[in-house]
């Protein structure tokens, strides 16, 4: 019986979205832990203005803008809502996109997750 986490990456996968752009399914690869393209993304950040930017595998920093949080937000929620999830699926998810979206505020420790912060006006929950 497959898991939890590959039935969700299995409705959730770039070939079932013939409209989704590459970017797209190199993000929903990032947050899955799966490569659906190449290069893949490595990492993403949220910066202190709202910009997505991307680390793909091998390079050092994060060189892609991607665009806007909103937008990466409304995509990945507009994605949930066609995917045809069960509450579970929709919810491991919506953690899995917690634990992999970083926030922009550097500390003594490095990035820290949107789990442990939260800025006024930018929520990392989707709900």
């Amino acid at each position: 019986m497959a898991s939890i986490s590959d039935t969700l990456a299995r409705k959730l996968h770039p070939v079932r979205f013939p409209g989704m752009s590459a970017k797209m399914a190199a993000i929903v690869g990032c947050i899955l832990e799966r490569q659906y393209t190449q290069p893949s993304i490595a990492e993403l950040v949220i910066t202190s203005d709202g910009c997505v930017l991307a680390r793909h595998d091998g390079d050092i920093g994060y060189n892609d803008f991607i665009g806007a949080r909103l937008d990466l937000e409304r995509n990945w929620k507009r994605l949930l809502d066609v995917a045809g999830l069960t509450k579970d699926e929709r919810q491991l998810a919506q953690r899995k996109y917690r634990h992999h979206i970083a926030i922009s505020c550097r500390s003594l420790h490095g990035w820290l997750r949107p789990s442990l912060v939260c800025f006024a006006g930018m929520s990392p929950a989707i709900s």
